[in-house]
């Protein structure tokens, strides 16, 4: 008996350092794990149809406003921050985006640079509210949430501006034509030289994730965006310049939001006075499932270009099975509790312990009556 005690005890620990192992290996995994699970519900229930090329394209395009959006919101995660106003600075992006169009027939080519200036404005300002005034980044954004969809609407005064601008002939103008590239449905980029072309939502959106992942991966920017994340004090004490640090972050995600303002527009012909409502929990959520840290200084862009997907297409297959909306939120809610639980093994830790503890208080009573 004493030698079966023994062997119990050495495999336990051993049991426990395997299981701690495939916890952190799961977490690490969890966005791969979770495509190839929404991938494979999609052949099983629909097959060919969720699997064409039209069907695919237009899912990542309908999305690719918003996976923009969650690069720039990855970024600011990375150094233990949050922007809850990209979706208002999309918003305000893509009223720009249309007013010039329409009031000032300003080209595409001129627009487009424009919103992501204003979009960068509107970033810098959160990031010097969150460094030189030390507001919280939390009720810093949230504040500003308010202003930008503030601003929106009194632009606007209320009312969708269209972006099928005609002309007197009755045909659309060029520059609204034009601009119709930005992500109508249908026009494609490079048509006849790429088979039907590329939808310049999704490549826009392929284009930001590779940019965003190699300047993480690949320059000194992104070692100090990874060490403001990890350790704001001990990066201070390195000779990182933190708050330039983070205004940086939250104007590039600003400039982001810019980008996408006019890809919005584009997408739904019109820009409205409450586009953009909502995306910043896509947006946060694309990142948390692809394995971004609140807490900051763990995450990458591909991670985040694998939960957008997740997203782009579990809303895809759940559309496809005529899934209501409101089912919907709840299943994309309950992915993004399971997918933060992940990446705290601790706390599963914490749980198979306590199982380990009431297991071993049954065992010497059913020893001793063995004996």
């Amino acid at each position: 008996m004493t030698g079966d005690a023994t062997t119990a005890t050495a495999e336990g620990p051993t049991r426990l350092v395997g299981w701690r192992r495939a916890v952190s290996l799961l977490g690490s995994l969890q966005g791969y794990i979770g495509l190839v699970l929404v991938l494979a519900f999609g052949i099983v229930t629909r097959g060919g149809t969720f699997l064409s090329q039209s069907n695919l394209t237009n899912a990542v395009g309908a999305f690719a406003s918003r996976g923009i959006l969650a690069v720039g919101e990855t970024l600011v995660i990375l150094t233990a921050g949050i922007d809850l106003s990209v979706g208002s600075m999309l918003g305000l992006a893509s009223m720009v985006s249309a007013m010039l169009l329409v009031n000032q027939n300003l080209p595409p080519w001129v627009i487009l640079p424009a919103c992501m200036l204003c979009g960068a404005v509107m970033g810098l300002a959160n990031g010097i509210g969150t460094t030189w005034l030390r507001i919280q980044p939390f009720v810093m954004t949230l504040a500003t949430l308010s202003v930008f969809r503030g601003i929106d609407r009194q632009l606007s005064d209320n009312v969708s501006v269209g972006t099928q601008v005609a002309g007197a002939d009755g045909k659309l103008t060029g520059n609204a034509d034009s601009f119709q590239l930005f992500g109508t449905p249908g026009h494609n980029l490079f048509t006849g030289v790429v088979g039907a072309g590329v939808y310049y939502p999704v490549l826009a959106f392929v284009v930001v994730c590779v940019v965003g992942q190699l300047a993480l991966s690949q320059t000194r920017f992104g070692r100090h965006v990874y060490a403001v994340g990890g350790n704001e004090a001990a990066a201070r004490l390195s000779g990182v310049n933190t708050d330039r640090v983070k205004i940086a972050v939250f104007t590039l995600c600003g400039l982001l939001a810019g980008f996408a303002g006019p890809i919005d527009a584009a997408y739904s012909a019109s820009a409205d006075p409450l586009a953009g409502t909502s995306y910043e929990l896509d947006a946060i959520a694309a990142a948390v499932i692809g394995g971004a840290s609140l807490a900051g200084g763990r995450g990458s862009i591909v991670g985040t270009f694998v939960g957008a997907l997740i997203l782009t297409l579990l809303d895809n297959v759940l559309g496809l099975n005529a899934v209501s909306d409101n089912l919907q939120l709840i299943i994309k809610g309950c992915i993004v509790v399971v997918a933060v639980v992940l990446q705290r093994p601790d706390l599963l830790r914490g749980a198979a312990d306590f199982v380990r503890r009431v297991a071993r208080r049954g065992a010497p009573a059913s020893t001793g009556r063995s004996s």
